[in-house]
């Protein structure tokens, strides 16, 4: 490959998610300190000049491309692997029927973000058929959201594989995230309304005010627990303090069940619900929830970030701001 590489080239492994900007600001280093399981930034003579035993060793992983055949197998491979180490089997599932489309997406000039609010939209759809309250139109609306859901996955797989992650885009992923549960609860709560009257519409109210106080306090929180660069790294992080607070009874609860919230599992949960007519059981869930998910943000904040959050963040009006 020596002949295809400039004077300065930099060295990526394939299962490194990173970003341009991440790149950019690498430093130049010779080749005795380099750490090969993580991207470098080298010079071609340092290459040249020192022994081969100081390079990598060949990995049973990946595809090794030859010929144009392989580059289509190493394409299927790098997009299988596009998914998130925390991924369970529900998320593992959706990201499996995304594989197709961000192949495809891979090779057009669609960005991640489009795919975002390509999510929202869907979403929007979503609630309209809930509204309406009929049963087929509540399932409708089940498996609009879950597709809305797919979405949610395969923004962040295509900007993996585009190198397109970025702080901006994260945090619009968690705007459209919290704006599709919206959403879904507003259409949710104006569906019931038709068949349980003013009980549903004091339910929804509850609802939306408890999932509005959850996205701002988990907004927040993403801020305290992650650096500016990386705030794609706030859910590996809070599992990492909850492990270690693992004497918290609270603590240990909270890892437990904190998977079953995440979106990728819960649009399995609005489906099934919906299906068998549980929509209102749901509806109280989400309820309990919301507010229980607030309620503990604060908690965790005060426990784990106590200095950077109650000094920093809730007294700054300007802070609120910029979040919301």
């Amino acid at each position: 490959m020596e002949a295809h590489l400039d004077d300065q080239f930099l060295w990526i492994p394939w299962n490194w998610v990173t970003t341009k900007q991440f790149l950019t600001n690498l430093q130049l280093q010779n080749t005795a300190s380099v750490d090969w399981e993580t991207p470098a930034r080298i010079s071609l003579h340092e290459i040249r000049d020192h022994a081969t035993s100081i390079l990598p060793s060949p990995d049973i992983e990946g595809v090794r491309v030859t010929s144009p055949e392989s580059i289509a197998r190493a394409e299927r491979f790098l997009v299988a692997h596009s998914g998130k180490v925390l991924d369970g089997i529900h998320t593992s599932f959706n990201r499996r029927l995304c594989r197709p489309f961000v192949r495809l997406l891979s090779h057009t000039s669609i960005t991640p973000n489009a795919v975002t609010f390509g999510g929202v939209l869907i979403s929007v759809l979503s609630a309209v058929a809930f509204a309406h309250g009929d049963y087929l139109y509540s399932v409708l609306g089940a498996l609009l959201f879950y597709i809305a859901g797919l979405f949610d996955e395969m923004d962040g797989m295509l900007a993996r594989i585009k190198f397109a992650e970025s702080p901006r885009g994260t945090w619009l992923e968690g705007f459209a995230d919290g704006l599709s549960y919206l959403l879904l609860f507003g259409g949710i709560t104006i569906g019931l309304s038709h068949r349980y009257g003013r009980p549903a519409t004091l339910m929804g109210i509850v609802l939306l005010v408890g999932a509005i106080l959850a996205l701002v306090t988990t907004s927040l929180q993403r801020r305290r627990a992650t650096t500016a660069d990386r705030p794609n790294e706030y859910l590996g992080r809070m599992y990492q303090l909850l492990d270690k607070d693992s004497g918290n009874w609270i603590s240990r609860v909270v890892r437990q069940l904190q998977a079953f919230v995440r979106r990728g599992i819960l649009v399995h949960y609005v489906v099934i619900f919906t299906l068998i007519g549980a929509l209102p059981l749901i509806f109280f869930l989400a309820t309990l929830g919301a507010h229980l998910t607030w309620i503990l943000t604060l908690y965790f904040n005060r426990r784990f970030f106590a200095q950077s959050f109650y000094t920093r963040a809730i007294p700054t009006v300007n802070t609120i701001k910029e979040t919301l």
